[in-house]
């Protein structure tokens, strides 16, 4: 019985999945630095292994990246490392999801993946925070489409920005950990500056939410993303956390499935 792969590949991380007969088996988050391909083949291996498939069963599936520049090694290590080829979803496959963006070639292929997911699996209206390398928050209508939305730093965006604009905190970043009370007063560097990076990310998610659906009712939330389940824990803010949307968008749009 044949499965299928679908992965989300980003800046800092890739997330992917098998999936077959309508069962989502098993699922992988590694980090997306060198060497990618080393990396990739050993997490694949890994899903195998632990829901007993082969690849002699694999069967096909999609590819949704918004880094260009890891694309390339990523499905090149596929082919050469397991004799895989995953196909890159496309703007064919993504037209079927309605957007009035200005220019549709400018929004990242993830944001119409995961507007295509809350199309499949929710109701709508809702918005969608992507909690990653960028906090990326659209809003899909009654309709099914995406409308529009914003984009911010993330967490991981705004660490490397404090590094590349005052180094000397670097020995302070390398020991950052999500804040135990975020009504605390920072007592050292460290402190404060965890208190201030998820201080921000929380507000920044939430505000973006908010005002983007600020005059529309009963507008569903939807967290996904890296860092969506520590907000989510956090501060109990919206109304579902779902981890693996991105993959579940991919899997509704994927034209061979």
């Amino acid at each position: 019985m044949s499965f299928r792969v679908y992965a989300d590949l980003g800046n800092m991380t890739l997330h992917w999945g098998i999936f077959r007969d309508g069962q989502w088996l098993a699922f992988s988050r590694i980090s997306s630095s060198e060497p990618l391909s080393d990396r990739c083949a050993a997490s694949l291996n890994c899903m195998l292994k632990e829901t007993g498939e082969s690849l002699d069963s694999y069967s096909g599936g999609l590819l949704c990246s918004s880094s260009p520049r890891l694309t390339g090694e990523f499905l090149e290590g596929l082919k050469e490392r397991l004799s895989i080829v995953l196909p890159e979803v496309s703007p064919e496959i993504l037209a079927g999801v309605p957007t009035l963006y200005h220019n549709r070639e400018q929004i990242g292929p993830d944001r119409l993946v995961n507007a295509a997911a809350v199309r499949a699996h929710y109701e709508c209206p809702a918005t969608v925070a992507d909690l990653g390398s960028c906090i990326t928050v659209d809003l899909v209508d009654a309709d099914g489409v995406l409308v529009g939305g914003a984009i911010a730093p993330g967490l991981p965006t705004m660490k490397a920005g404090l590094i590349a604009q005052t180094p000397h905190l670097q020995s302070a970043l390398d020991e950052i950990a999500p804040p135990t009370d975020l009504a605390s007063r920072g007592r050292s560097t460290v402190e404060c500056i965890s208190l201030g990076l998820y201080t921000s990310l929380i507000a920044t998610t939430r505000d973006l939410c908010q005002n983007l659906a600020a005059d529309l009712d009963q507008v569903r939330i939807l967290l996904t993303g890296g860092d969506a389940a520590w907000v989510r824990s956090a501060t109990g803010f919206g109304d579902v956390l779902d981890e693996i949307l991105t993959l579940k968008g991919l899997q509704s749009i994927d034209p061979d499935d």
